[in-house]
């Protein structure tokens, strides 16, 4: 799965990756998985504060917990949007979904073979997920779990608990990354789902939150080492059956955004990003198209010119220019047609007067 979302990555040809600069596909790697997160930061945030909060005793109940969460950004979004909270829950999934899309990028560029990238891409983004999301719940559950028993004592969080929360993520990146390949498959086969694209997107909704089942019972019991830190085994497994329920239904229901609405967003401005880059630095024949109607026989004969001349990018920039409408020939000009020299002059609607022949406009 590519870039951390639903849709299928798409490698670049090898002329592409001759041309497309390496740092312009980490680029847009890195910020599309920064925009992703920042998209869905504030409802994980509302979530995970409401789910340590209930597990602490510290709120009345998971969704009453959320609702003021959601309400503070509502009421004061200059306050909700500062506290460190919700920027720790943003760090988390910004390093998630940039380690899927860099290692997409590494994979192609490395000309890796399938297994070797999946490889690399599970190890970058459990990595990149296990290391934020440990951090994050530890952080969590000293600022929002129970009050420490000594007056200005801090909460401390076991290595018990670590070991949980890494598990958890593990499970939660496998659930989020590639149990969604094969369900989509299972569905496709079973006849459930004619179209394969359908079924990419209904797996990669429903694979997350069905790990839950799974993972939220660990997260509860990592949090309530934490709170109960002398509780006997029969007192945690009482306070798990307590708490359980709810938060299994508000965790699911997070797993929405973060690996089906933030992932399938990731995965789009991955793709467009990239394509972007493409056009930018090679030209395709679309571009190639746009500059003959535009400029004419004489115009497309000196495109082909500079493509023969490694001139591609010059060809990328006026073709960007022609499907916009800032290229047209020069006014007044008359061309013999039978010369072919692809010499003719044109002007680029930049508000600045005319250009070369050579000029880009984008």
């Amino acid at each position: 799965m590519g870039g951390g979302g639903g849709g299928a990555f798409t490698p670049r040809t090898d002329d592409q990756l001759d041309l497309v600069p390496a740092g312009a596909d980490a680029a847009v790697a890195i910020g599309s998985g920064c925009v992703a997160a920042a998209s869905v930061a504030p409802f994980l945030m509302c979530v995970d504060r409401a789910v340590t909060a209930a597990a602490a005793g510290q709120t009345s109940s998971v969704w009453r917990g959320i609702v003021d969460n959601v309400s503070e950004f509502v009421r004061q979004p200059h306050r909700a949007l500062r506290q460190p909270a919700l920027w720790m829950v943003a760090g988390v999934y910004a390093g998630t979904y940039a380690a899927a899309n860099l290692s997409d990028v590494v994979g192609e560029r490395a000309h890796a073979s399938a297994n070797s990238k999946a490889a690399g891409k599970f190890t970058a983004t459990t990595g990149a997920n296990m290391l934020g999301g440990i951090a994050k719940d530890a952080a969590f559950a000293r600022m929002f779990g129970a009050p420490a028993a000594g007056a200005g004592a801090g909460l401390i969080v076991p290595f018990a608990s670590y070991g949980l929360f890494a598990t958890r993520d593990a499970l939660t990146v496998g659930g989020a990354f590639f149990l969604p390949g094969a369900l989509s498959n299972a569905l496709v086969a079973s006849g459930q789902s004619k179209d394969e694209s359908t079924a990419s997107a209904v797996a990669q909704l429903v694979s997350p939150p069905l790990m839950q089942v799974v993972c939220t019972p660990m997260h509860l019991l990592a949090l309530n080492m934490v709170n109960a830190p002398v509780a006997t085994l029969a007192q945690r497994v009482a306070a798990l059956k307590v708490s359980t329920p709810p938060a299994l239904v508000a965790r699911s229901l997070r797993m929405l955004p973060a690996y089906g609405i933030g992932g399938i967003l990731n995965t789009t401005l991955s793709a467009r990003g990239r394509d972007a880059a493409r056009r930018k630095f090679l030209p395709s024949a679309e571009d190639l198209k746009a500059v003959k109607e535009r400029l004419g026989r004489r115009g497309g004969a000196a495109a082909a010119k500079l493509a023969d001349a490694k001139g591609r990018k010059a060809i990328a920039s006026i073709g960007v220019a022609a499907r916009r409408g800032i290229v047209e020939k020069t006014k007044g000009s008359e061309f013999n047609p039978t010369d072919d020299t692809g010499d003719a002059p044109f002007t680029l609607r930049t508000g600045m007067g005319t250009g070369g022949g050579g000029g880009g406009g984008g």
